[in-house]
């Protein structure tokens, strides 16, 4: 199957604006205390700083997080995970 000149055109345009449109990234690091962190970047004309924040919370799950650097402009944020704080860990029931 041939495909014209002109659908070769079209679809490599769709394909370079799908690209652009999806950039963003989420690369793991560790932070100068030591904990986990994550390096979140969400370029793209269809992203947001929302979705900065979204990937941010799914990187580190229920434990939350805390934001090292960001730059909303650049859609760009460097983050820790929180370490989960063993006296607000609920007590555990006594084996009798």
């Amino acid at each position: 199957m041939q495909m014209s000149r002109q659908s070769q055109v079209r679809l490599i345009s769709a394909l370079i604006a799908l690209s652009m449109a999806a950039c963003g990234s989420v690369h793991s690091t560790y932070v100068a205390d030591g904990r986990r962190g994550f390096v979140i970047t969400c370029g793209g004309f269809l992203s947001s700083w929302s979705s900065c924040l979204v990937k941010a919370g799914r990187a580190c799950g229920n434990r939350g997080y805390e934001t090292m650097k960001g730059s909303e402009e650049d859609r760009s944020m460097m983050i820790a995970c929180k370490v989960p704080d063993a006296a607000a860990a609920p007590p555990q029931a006594a084996a009798h």
